[in-house]
Formats: structure tokens, C-alpha cells, sequence
């Protein structure tokens, strides 16, 4: 009688040692769901902010550009053929360049 009632003891703490240690556990996963949904959260946060940001330069700069060219429509247009031709032979070399392979 007296190993059945040590081995029911010992069947007692292995079982309360399981359940502490499954219980802490789930408390760490617990923890580190809530983590990753708030690391989650200030990601998209950041990302909606950015994304605000980028915008407003975008219609800042386009706002410029406008305004630039209708002050000095002459020389926006030999700007943009410049651009237009620089474009083109970078364009022109790259292609030429992916050729000779």
C-alpha cells in the first residue's frame, strides 16, 4: 500500500508540474500573439503615414511644377525636351549594352 500511495504523490506533482508548465506556456504565447498584433499595428500605422506623406509631396511638387511652368513656359519645355533626349540615350546605350551579350 505505501509505493501506491508515493507513486499517487508522485503522479500528483508530475500533473502540477505539467500544468504550470503549460500554463506559462500559454501565457508566453499569449504574450507574443498581443506583441506581434501591436508591432502589427504600428507597422500599418507607419505605413498610413508614409503613405499620407508621400502623397502630400506628390501634390506639393506637382503644384510647383505647374506653377513653374506656367511662369516660365519656354524654359520648361526645353527642360523637358533635355530630359526627354537624355532619356532617350540611356535608353539608346542600354539597349545596345544588353545587345553585345
Amino acid at each position: 500500500m505505501e509505493t501506491t500511495s508515493l507513486s499517487n504523490k508522485s503522479n500528483v506533482t508530475h500533473e502540477a508540474g505539467n500544468n504550470a508548465a503549460a500554463d506559462h506556456a500559454m501565457r508566453s504565447i499569449e504574450e507574443a500573439r498581443a506583441s506581434a498584433e501591436e508591432l502589427a499595428a504600428r507597422g500599418n500605422a507607419a505605413i498610413r503615414s508614409g503613405t499620407a506623406r508621400a502623397q502630400e509631396i506628390f501634390h506639393q511638387t506637382s503644384e510647383h511644377a505647374a506653377h513653374y511652368v506656367q511662369d516660365k513656359p519656354l524654359k520648361a519645355l526645353l527642360l523637358a525636351v533635355a530630359a526627354g533626349a537624355a532619356i532617350a540615350l540611356l535608353a539608346g546605350a542600354m539597349n545596345k549594352h544588353h545587345g553585345h551579350r
